[in-house]
């Protein structure tokens, strides 16, 4: 079964890293992480606006592959990084087989925002 994991990556490089040595790290850390989203493991990756970080939903097989996929980045050595465990929410409507997935107006079926459940 697949597990889904929020995963927050923080980077800090030396700021005296070597021109070159950085380069060729970030080159192997594009490299790797494409290879992991092309598998469909990491089915989205986001850059936090303003900072060297990422915000990455990863869909693996157990909590020992994405260790072994997180532990795997090039950039590991400088990186703070925090796990979430993610699962599916009741209100989400992706989860509702009766929703038919047409888009409309929530103002113009009479529900405020009082009546709608927000975790």
């Amino acid at each position: 079964m697949t597990q889904l994991y929020a995963v927050r990556m923080d980077v800090a490089l030396p700021p005296d890293m070597d021109p070159a040595a950085r380069d060729d790290l970030l080159a192997r850390e594009k490299a790797y992480s494409q290879r992991w989203q092309r598998s469909g493991h990491w089915p989205h990756i986001w850059r936090c606006v303003g900072q060297y970080a990422n915000l990455s939903v990863f869909a693996v097989d157990s909590n020992e592959q994405l260790h072994q996929i997180l532990w795997g980045l090039p950039l590991f050595p400088y990186m703070s990084i925090t796990v979430t465990p993610l699962a599916a929410h009741p209100s989400d409507i992706a989860q509702d087989p009766a929703q038919d997935g047409t888009a409309h107006d929530p103002a113009q079926d009479g529900t405020t925002a009082a009546d709608a459940s927000s975790d």
